[in-house]
């Protein structure tokens, strides 16, 4: 038998450690056939495994295992049956109009349930809404020649400069067109159907969304010569993150409904606008394959799995069997190049059919051979919004008055379930003693065979003819009745007889 010392996998990490909080050279010198086995494993609950309860901490346990039987037999002893046994309305009036009441709020139950589950299921669904984006473009210009009629060029000198840089100034801002504006803007101006302004301003307006929030990033692009100017051609706006630091965020307004920029020229510049829009969820362009299997263009990823499920439950592509896997037909076996597929992995297959959304690009053309007071450029762009309703199911949902009233709820469920306790106890006894009222001796005999039975049945003592059992004891008790009168009897005539002679 070969006695060698084998390291155990604890030494062989880093020779630091040998487990047990044995020291690395007591356990290399110590021989193994000196070992007596493993030891009691040791049970910790912390970070230190000996480190050893002081007496405040297990008192301190020992009362909060007492509380917590005692809460445990309080909630096992706790009656819950709302329930009037038969019976009872024959003696107390108004029995069945709780009934009535009682399955009338079970209805109240089943309907309050089912539509906080639809309202849970709007809020998860993040249903969105469309409305239009009206983007407002102007440009004015300083400066320029044109405009330098009070400064007239001298002829004889060379220099033609008048001193004066041309400038122009562009302006970018949206407004979001409320509905009313839009049902408005669809009415014939000269009919008599259209909205005053007073019925416009008593409508409710929800809280105003910016230029800004709609969009992740906004950029301008100016198309000039880059060797005159080489500068200040491509202006970027990036919404920061929300859990950016300040060091990083970007300068400026983090909301705002517009912005302006500034630059030297004095020739007309075609310049594009770039909006990168700023969706939750976001949603992704799809592949010419993938959208025509799903009849849409775009679409959020969840969006996108359960348009594959809808084709999938329709064309009844799941196997029989193994209902999670997916049959391909043409049109999925040309999209994801297999014949089967396992559903959770249709998320991941997507990937490769998913692009981003293009920006939105608007063309706007700088004049600077104009006047400034021209009107500006409009561009209508849809964007999504939320539903204004999400927001209030969402607060009903976390409302606290919805708390507040379920415990008080379950409060006075508790206290009718103590009155319908009680209420069941008076009736036995009503039962009891009107059954003894009405037949005594039949009464008190089956009720003392009942009670024999009970005993026998706890007493395992069930065997034979019940009838003749109860016949042959009931004889037997009847046999101890006489002696047991009889010995009393004689016990009192031996008492008198005694108390004579005495006398």
């Amino acid at each position: 038998m070969d006695h060698t010392h084998r390291p155990s996998p604890m030494s062989q990490r880093g020779g630091h450690s040998t487990g047990y909080g044995i020291p690395p050279t007591s356990q290399q010198h110590q021989p193994t056939a000196a070992r007596r086995g493993p030891g009691p494993m040791l049970a910790s609950s912390g970070g230190n495994p000996h480190q050893n309860l002081t007496q405040a901490q297990i008192h301190q346990q020992n009362q909060q295992a007492m509380q917590d039987r005692e809460l445990a037999k309080r909630r096992a002893r706790k009656p819950t049956d709302k329930t009037i046994p038969e019976g009872v309305e024959e003696i107390v009036p108004g029995v069945a109009l709780y009934r009535q009441l009682r399955d009338m709020e079970r209805r109240y139950d089943a309907t309050i349930l089912r539509k906080r589950l639809d309202v849970q299921d709007a809020v998860n669904r993040n249903v969105k809404n469309y409305k239009t984006l009206r983007i407002f473009i102007s440009n004015t210009a300083k400066d320029q020649p044109w405009q330098n009629s009070d400064c007239p060029l001298d002829e004889n000198p060379f220099d033609f400069d008048t001193g004066q840089i041309p400038t122009f100034r562009v302006r970018i801002e949206g407004r979001l067109l409320e509905d009313t504006e839009d049902d408005a803007a669809e009415l014939d101006p000269d009919s008599d159907l259209g909205l005053s302004d007073l019925d416009i301003n008593a409508l409710p307006k929800p809280p105003r969304k910016k230029f800004s929030h709609f969009f992740k990033s906004i950029s301008v692009e100016l198309d000039r010569n880059k060797e005159i100017h080489p500068e200040g051609n491509a202006i970027e706006w990036r919404k920061p993150a929300p859990n950016a630091p300040p060091g990083l965020a970007s300068q400026g307004p983090a909301e705002f409904d517009g912005f302006e920029f500034e630059r030297k020229g004095d020739e007309n510049v075609t310049c594009v606008i770039k909006l990168v829009r700023d969706e939750v969820p976001d949603r992704f362009r799809l592949s010419a394959q993938l959208a025509d299997l799903l009849d849409t263009k775009e679409d959020t990823r969840a969006g996108i799995v359960m348009g594959i499920w809808e084709y999938v439950r329709i064309n009844g592509l799941q196997d029989p069997e193994e209902r999670r896997t997916i049959n391909c037909d043409m049109a999925l076996r040309n999209i994801f190049q297999c014949d089967r597929l396992y559903f959770p992995q249709i998320p991941e297959l997507t990937l490769s059919h998913i692009l981003p959304l293009e920006p939105i690009a608007l063309t706007y053309i700088i004049r600077t051979d104009v006047p400034s007071h021209f009107s500006p450029t409009v561009h209508d762009v849809t964007v999504s919004v939320d539903d204004p309703i999400r927001a209030k199911m969402a607060a009903l949902l976390s409302s606290p008055a919805y708390s507040a009233g379920l415990r008080e709820i379950s409060q006075i469920d508790e206290q009718i379930s103590v009155l319908v306790q009680g209420l069941n106890h008076s009736k036995a006894k009503r039962d009891f003693w009107h059954a003894m009222s009405m037949d005594p001796a039949g009464f008190v005999k089956r009720w003392v065979s009942s009670q024999k039975r009970d005993l026998d049945t706890l007493s395992g003592e069930t065997g034979g003819n019940v009838e003749d059992e109860e016949l042959r004891r009931k004889e037997f008790f009847d046999k101890v009745g006489e002696n047991v009168y009889l010995l009393l009897a004689r016990q009192m005539r031996g008492a008198q007889q005694g108390g004579q002679q005495v006398m």
